[in-house]
C-alpha cells in the first residue's frame, strides 16, 4: 500500500517533470498552474497544495534538473584519472544539443535567475559545487596549474557553448571538443582522437 507521503512525493516528482517538459517546449513565462497540471495529468489544485506558487514550482523543477544535469557531467569526468577526465568532461560539454530540454530549460533558468532571487541563488550554488568538484579534482591530478580558474573556464563555456547552440546549431558539427581541450592545455584526447 501506498503511503500518503510516498504519494506525494511522486505528485510533486509528476509536476516538476511536467514543469520542465512545459518550460522547454513553451517557455518559463508560459507555464502556468494548468498547463503544467494538464502535462502531469493532475488536478491543477495540486500544484497550489504542493507548491506555494506557479513560480516556485518552476524554480524546484529546474534547480532540480540543473542539479541532475550538472552533476551527471562532473560525477563522469571526476571518475576519469588525468587527461581522460578533463577529455570527458570537455566532450560532455561539446555534445550539448539546442534541441534537447534540458539545454532550453537551462537557458530559461539564466535569465530567470536575473529576476528571482531564490533562482539565482539556486542556480549560483549548483555552479559553485561544480566547480569546487572540478577544481579539486584538477588539483588531486595534478594536470593543471591554476584548478579553480580552469574550472571557472569550462563551464562558462559550457554555458556560452549552451546558448550560441540555441541560436546556431550547426555549431554542434564544427566538432568544439578539440578546441576545449586545446583552451584548457590537453592537445589531444586520450585515446588519440
Amino acid at each position: 500500500m501506498v503511503t500518503a507521503a510516498e504519494q506525494g512525493r511522486e505528485t510533486r516528482r509528476r509536476l516538476m517533470d511536467a514543469a520542465v517538459e512545459v518550460i522547454a517546449e513553451e517557455g518559463w513565462g508560459a507555464a502556468s498552474t494548468r498547463s503544467v497540471a494538464l502535462r502531469a495529468g493532475l488536478p491543477p489544485g495540486l500544484v497550489h497544495y504542493h507548491f506555494p506558487s506557479v513560480t516556485d514550482l518552476l524554480i524546484d523543477a529546474s534547480l532540480r534538473l540543473a542539479q541532475e544535469e550538472v552533476a551527471g557531467v562532473v560525477r563522469a569526468a571526476v571518475s576519469d584519472t588525468g587527461a581522460a577526465g578533463l577529455a570527458t568532461l570537455l566532450d560532455a560539454l561539446a555534445s550539448y544539443r539546442a534541441d534537447q530540454a534540458a539545454t532550453t530549460v537551462f537557458t530559461e533558468m539564466l535569465l530567470a535567475g536575473t529576476r528571482h532571487e531564490r533562482m539565482r541563488a539556486g542556480l549560483a550554488e549548483v555552479l559553485r559545487e561544480s566547480r569546487t568538484a572540478i577544481a579539486d579534482w584538477l588539483r588531486r591530478e595534478g594536470d593543471v596549474i591554476d584548478p579553480e580558474a580552469c574550472a571557472a573556464v569550462v563551464l562558462a563555456a559550457m554555458d556560452g557553448l549552451v546558448l550560441h547552440q540555441l541560436i546556431a546549431p550547426e555549431l554542434r558539427d564544427l566538432g568544439l571538443a578539440t578546441p576545449l581541450r586545446r583552451l584548457v592545455g590537453i592537445s589531444q584526447h586520450p585515446n588519440g582522437d
